[in-house]
């Protein structure tokens, strides 16, 4: 299990709607909302300071 970077849900990765490469690792996400938050703004979810405040998949 993998831990999404921007909800923090844990994110099977056979089964994660998305994945991103970003600075020689891959991440992988439980939506593409959480996805494209991560594109926008990688530093700020890999430094692990982003409060996980919205709602990606129904506010797990």
């Amino acid at each position: 299990m993998m831990i999404d970077p921007v909800c923090k849900m844990k994110v099977e990765p056979d089964k994660a709607a998305a994945k991103e490469e970003h600075a020689g690792q891959i991440y992988y996400f439980c939506s593409e909302i959480c996805h494209k938050s991560f594109v926008a703004e990688p530093e700020k979810y890999i430094s692990g300071g982003a409060p996980a405040d919205h709602a990606c998949c129904g506010g797990h």
